[in-house]
């Protein structure tokens, strides 16, 4: 029952992260996401007690998302840490359509600490979670957690510019500039570390 429940929560959040990429959180009404569902907003309103515990519980599965292919790239190929850099990036469709969400989420949590809050703590672990890539490559000598900040800054500039002007912004020139990134970040590390 509980599997069922979690499912179903999981399927509208899924809608809802659609309607908010296509068109932002002001879109992302109970009613709106009940029609998309084919739900009525009965049923959308017995999994998800308001407006704001729909839109925690999507962005908590929009992060899943993007944990679990940064983890399944950091399994595929542990030696390079552009491939799974890449999952964090706007580059194919499936990202971009992640990235359009954040974004609405970003916009939102301008307002609203409680947002702002869950954003931060996402960011942490996404900065974590490249800490530890960047470990299981270079080891000690670093400043990793400096690094992994920059690298997270970097993630996030590309994936600005790669919404706003796609073609200025193929996978080539993508998986270029992160290579370059990570070089630079770790340089930049080596000189806080010595």
């Amino acid at each position: 029952m509980a599997t069922d429940h979690d499912a179903r929560r999981r399927h509208i959040a899924e809608i809802a992260i659609d309607v908010i990429a296509a068109e932002g959180i002001g879109a992302a009404t109970i009613r709106r996401i009940a029609a998309q569902a084919r739900f009525s907003t009965a049923a959308v309103t017995h999994y998800f007690a308001s407006k704001q515990d729909l839109l925690v519980w999507t962005f908590a599965v929009l992060s899943a998302q993007g944990d679990e292919r940064f983890d399944q790239a950091f399994v595929e190929q542990p030696d390079d840490p552009v491939h799974a850099l890449l999952t964090f990036t706007a580059w194919c469709p499936a990202n971009v359509r992640r990235w359009r969400a954040y974004l609405a989420f970003w916009e939102a949590a301008a307002r609203d600490e409680s947002l702002a809050a869950i954003i931060r703590d996402a960011t942490a672990a996404g900065i974590a979670d490249i800490e530890r890539l960047l470990r299981a490559r270079h080891g000690v000598g670093h400043d990793l957690a400096k690094a992994s900040r920059l690298l997270n800054s970097i993630v996030q500039g590309i994936s600005l510019q790669a919404i706003v002007a796609p073609q200025d912004w193929p996978v080539e020139i993508i998986r270029a500039t992160l290579a370059e990134g990570v070089e630079a970040a770790l340089a930049a590390a080596r000189l806080t570390a010595s």
